[in-house]
């Protein structure tokens, strides 16, 4: 793994928790003007999970490019056909990664999950961290509080984001031969400076970059 590239002129907000997490990210949403794009391992049918889905019907529904990416097993349960219908309805877009076909299977392929918990606005907003979208505090078979974190970052190291997510995208649209058409995503400007923090992005993934949080 190459040396981590860092980039200047951020700004970084430590988010403790889903009371810190969830109403930024729904502010987010709701001020976003040309796309959102989200990736979570787990979108629970509860108050956190309603929360966001509806932030991003609105953001669609007002002619926002708005893609949604889960993980099929980390939402088998938890992500209702009625929650995904909804999206689709307010015209967003809705791709489940590895999607589960056999409920008891242990082929090794099975190991390789998208635990990805990222969120892009813009082109200038993104929240990265430990976070899926459900409840901390009313998660059911969990003693809460679930404590976690995440990071809300505005400024030009977002723009290293933006390929990342749109590889992932770009292979999952390919598997759907009728959204092959809607691959791209819109162009946006690049992110200006928007504070003083030096920070890097450091990917991991199942693939290409399995130790490169741990190398770093």
């Amino acid at each position: 793994m190459p040396a981590p590239r860092y980039v200047a002129g951020n700004f970084i907000t430590l988010l403790k928790n889903g009371a810190d997490f969830f109403p930024a990210l729904e502010a987010a949403i709701d001020a976003a003007q040309t796309e959102v794009h989200l990736e979570t391992y787990i979108f629970a049918n509860d108050t956190a999970g309603q929360c966001i889905a509806a932030a991003l019907r609105r953001a669609a529904q007002r002619n926002v490019v708005v893609r949604v990416v889960i993980d099929g097993f980390g939402s088998r349960d938890l992500f209702p056909a009625e929650m995904a219908d909804a999206l689709l309805h307010s015209g967003a877009e809705v791709f489940i990664y590895r999607q589960e076909a056999l409920q008891f299977s242990f082929r090794r392929h099975r190991l390789r999950r998208m635990h990805r918990k990222i969120a892009m606005i813009d082109g200038h907003t993104a929240f990265i961290g430990g976070i899926n979208i459900i409840d901390d505090i009313n998660t059911p078979h969990h003693t809460p509080p679930r404590y976690d974190y995440a990071v809300k970052l505005v400024g030009p190291l977002v723009q290293e984001l933006r390929p990342v997510v749109h590889r992932l995208w770009l292979m999952l649209s390919w598997t759907r031969v009728r959204v092959r058409k809607h691959g791209m995503f819109p162009r946006v400007p690049p992110a200006p400076p928007r504070g003083t923090h030096l920070a890097a992005l450091v990917i991991r993934d199942n693939l290409r970059h399995r130790d490169d949080s741990e190398e770093a």
